[in-house]
């Protein structure tokens, strides 16, 4: 069982990411930042346009830590309600859907997968949650937890998710930080595995009749890291291996209005860099990140990314996973902003290739 805080060499682009298992997500949006502009007229000239107000980006650090278990089958999370109680859902009780037939296949050799939708109706406010389980099917205490949840204030409708206060998970016995993983002292591991969560786009000027509406929409992403445990160095990028794509309806389609065409301004051409110091106990947590497009001049980005080795090695003894939170924005030369929040599992290539015959 983990337990925590209760809730924290890239490739050629190609023209679809591959499916990972774990891309899944996690959701939590960001208020919309307000932009000014206006344009004047008179005379037989246009009036000067003002300058254009970049908005103040406040990422916010997306706690991933939550208690998990899973046996025989079933699934149990506690989630943290805002008055700092818990309340536990689990799969026998609270289930409102469940299924496996829409996931892609494990990667991890031997390993089953499934996908849960939650709920507890309780008279002091609703809970919404949404789980994806991974386990080894030689070992079904070798399980992964991850998700999101939404719990709501009495007598809110389920569709006002803007009132609702949004956790992330992580879970399962590797990411335990009451058992940390025992790093190398030297050499590179390369990981590769699924980002994905919530992408919102504000238009700025440019835009025109656009300009000053919101767009919001699922993203599922390929990310790509390098752990230097020489210099307990770790970098990263989301869109490096392959464009970011919209994701609608995936996983929050009960609360997410998802029916309506893709946003004009496509997540595609977004590249997101990260940089950390990992600690001691194989945790990490830093601010540096920059994010780039080659058709939108992005003038400032800002975000926060924080995460954790597994304790379990692959076969050349590293750590065969990395898991973690993000929440990233960016503001553009003409006003736009925007915001990518979300979780990521990533995996060394040892281990997710099948063992010799």
């Amino acid at each position: 069982m983990g337990s925590g805080d209760g809730g924290e060499p890239l490739g050629k682009k190609g023209t679809k990411p591959m499916n990972f298992q774990r891309v899944l997500v996690v959701a939590i949006a960001g208020t919309a930042l307000t932009l000014g502009g206006c344009t004047g007229g008179g005379g037989d000239e246009a009036a000067p346009l003002p300058p254009v107000e970049i908005p103040e980006l406040t990422p916010e650090p997306q706690p991933f830590r939550a208690q998990t278990s899973f046996a025989d089958g079933v699934l149990s999370v506690d989630v943290v309600v805002p008055d700092g109680g818990t309340r536990t859902l689990d799969t026998v009780r609270n289930t409102d859907w469940t299924g496996g037939l829409f996931l892609p296949r494990p990667v991890q050799p031997g390993h089953s997968n499934r996908e849960w939708m939650l709920s507890d109706n309780h008279y002091d406010g609703r809970v919404f949650l949404y789980a994806l389980v991974s386990w080894d099917n030689a070992d079904p205490t070798d399980y992964l937890a991850a998700g999101w949840w939404l719990t709501y204030p009495p007598d809110v409708d389920y569709r006002d998710f803007e009132t609702a206060a949004r956790g992330v998970y992580l879970d399962g016995p590797e990411i335990d930080p009451a058992h940390p993983p025992a790093l190398p002292l030297e050499g590179t591991a390369s990981y590769a595995g699924g980002m994905g969560g919530l992408y919102t786009y504000t238009y700025g000027r440019a835009w025109g009749e656009l300009a000053g509406a919101t767009e919001i929409t699922e993203f599922a992403g390929l990310v790509a890291l390098t752990a230097d445990f020489e210099r307990n160095r770790l970098t990263g990028c989301l869109g490096c291996l392959a464009p970011i794509e919209t994701a609608p309806g995936r996983h929050l389609y009960p609360v997410v209005p998802w029916r309506g065409p893709d946003p004009a301004a496509l997540p595609a051409d977004y590249d997101v860099r990260f940089e950390a110091r990992i600690g001691a106990r194989g945790a990490f947590g830093d601010t540096a990140i920059s994010v780039t497009h080659p058709d939108r001049a992005v003038v400032s980005s800002a975000g926060t990314w924080r995460g954790q080795f597994s304790n379990r090695q692959d076969v050349d003894g590293n750590p065969r996973r990395v898991v973690g939170s993000t929440d990233v924005l960016f503001a553009e030369e003409d006003g736009s902003h925007g915001r990518f929040t979300g979780i990521f599992d990533a995996l060394t290539p040892k281990t997710v290739e099948p063992p010799e015959r």
